[in-house]
C-alpha cells in the first residue's frame, strides 16, 4: 500500500483548522493510498497547537511537529519533508486557498509517471492591487531565473519520493521550495487551478514577509541582479567619460564653461542613489553567503507528537 504524505505548515490558524481537516478527510477517506498529515506548527502563539493535539487524539494519522519559535513558512515546509515517510509528498497551505480536491488530480498524474505535479495559480481572490503584483512578481521570476521556472506556481503540489530525498540532501538557508522543486527537473506537470477564499480575510504572511519570498527566489535563482549593478556602474562610467569630454571640448575651442549648480546636484543624486542601490544587492548576495557559512539549522524542534514508532535520519 502506498503513502502519501500531506504537509501543512500552520503559524496561528486556530480558527481554521476544523474547516481544513474535515476539507481534507473529504478527499482522502475516499482514497485506497494510506496517507499521513503532517502538520507543523510554526510557533503559533494562539490556540493552534491544542487544536491540532485535539484533532491527533481522534484521529492517528494527524502527526505534529512543533517547533520552538516561528522560523518561517519555508522552513516549516523544510520540516514536515524531512519527517515525512510518503511516497509522494504533498505540500499545501492551511488557509484553504488551496483547494484539497486537488490532491486526486495530483495522485492520477502521479500514478501515470510525473515525478512533480503542481498548481498554476490563474485565478486568485485576493484585491486587484496584490494580484497585479503576485503576477509581475511571477513574470519577472520566468524572465531573469537561470533555470525554467514555472509560472504563477506555489508551494500546492506533488512531489516523488526520489525528489523529495534530493530537496532533502540540499543545504540551502534562505529558501524557496518551488525554485528548488524546478531545479531538480525529471517528468514535472502544472496544473491550472483556481484558488480558493480564505476561511477569514486575515492572511498570515504579511507584505514585508512577501516581498522576502521575492528576493529570495530572485537571488537564489538568478545572477542577473548583479549583471545589472555591473552594467549600471558600465553604463554610467560611460556616460561621464563622454561628459568630460564635452566639457574640455567647449572650453578649449569655444571657451564656454558650463555652469548650473542643481543639475550638477541632481546628477550627483542620481548616481549616488544608483551607487546605494547596486551596493544594496551585492549586499543581499553576501548576506545569504553569511547565511550559508554558519551553517545554523533551519529549525529548532521542540516536540514531535505521532512519531513513535518512526526513525528518521
Amino acid at each position: 500500500m502506498r503513502v502519501i504524505s500531506l504537509v501543512i505548515p500552520v503559524f496561528n490558524e486556530e480558527k481554521g483548522l476544523d474547516i481544513l481537516y474535515k476539507a481534507v478527510c473529504g478527499v482522502i477517506n475516499k482514497r485506497e493510498e494510506t496517507f499521513e498529515l503532517i502538520f507543523v506548527n510554526d510557533g503559533s502563539y494562539d490556540g493552534s497547537l491544542e487544536k491540532l493535539l485535539n484533532i491527533h487524539k481522534s484521529d492517528p494519522r494527524v502527526k505534529i511537529v512543533d517547533f520552538s519559535r516561528n522560523f518561517g513558512h519555508q522552513n516549516a515546509l523544510s520540516a514536515g519533508i524531512d519527517f515525512a515517510r510518503g511516497d509522494a509528498v504533498i505540500l499545501m497551505d492551511a488557509d484553504m486557498e488551496d483547494p484539497p480536491e486537488k490532491i486526486y488530480d495530483f495522485l492520477e498524474y502521479w500514478k501515470n509517471g510525473y515525478d512533480v505535479v503542481y498548481a498554476i495559480r490563474k485565478k486568485r481572490k485576493v484585491g486587484v492591487i496584490k494580484r497585479t503584483l503576485f503576477a509581475l512578481y511571477h513574470k519577472l521570476n520566468t524572465i531573469i531565473s537561470d533555470i525554467a521556472m514555472p509560472d504563477a506556481s506555489g508551494i500546492f503540489g506533488l512531489m516523488d519520493r526520489k525528489v523529495v530525498n534530493i530537496i532533502r540532501r540540499i543545504p540551502e538557508k534562505n529558501r524557496y521550495l518551488p525554485g528548488l522543486r524546478a531545479w531538480v527537473g525529471l517528468k514535472q506537470m502544472g496544473l491550472e487551478t483556481e484558488r480558493g477564499k480564505r476561511y477569514d480575510k486575515n492572511p498570515r504572511v504579511s507584505f514585508a514577509k512577501l516581498i522576502k519570498l521575492a528576493f529570495d527566489s530572485y537571488i537564489s535563482f538568478s545572477k542577473i541582479p548583479l549583471k545589472i549593478a555591473s552594467f549600471l556602474g558600465i553604463f554610467f562610467s560611460f556616460i561621464s567619460f563622454i561628459g568630460i569630454l564635452v566639457i574640455i571640448f567647449l572650453k578649449l575651442t569655444v571657451g564656454i564653461q558650463l555652469r548650473g549648480w542643481s543639475s550638477i546636484i541632481a546628477l550627483i543624486l542620481l548616481v549616488t542613489g544608483i551607487q546605494l542601490i547596486t551596493i544594496g544587492i551585492i549586499g543581499e548576495y553576501i548576506g545569504r553567503i553569511l547565511d550559508e557559512t554558519k551553517n545554523r539549522p533551519l529549525y529548532i524542534v521542540k516536540e514531535i507528537i505521532g512519531f513513535e514508532n518512526q526513525i528518521y535520519e
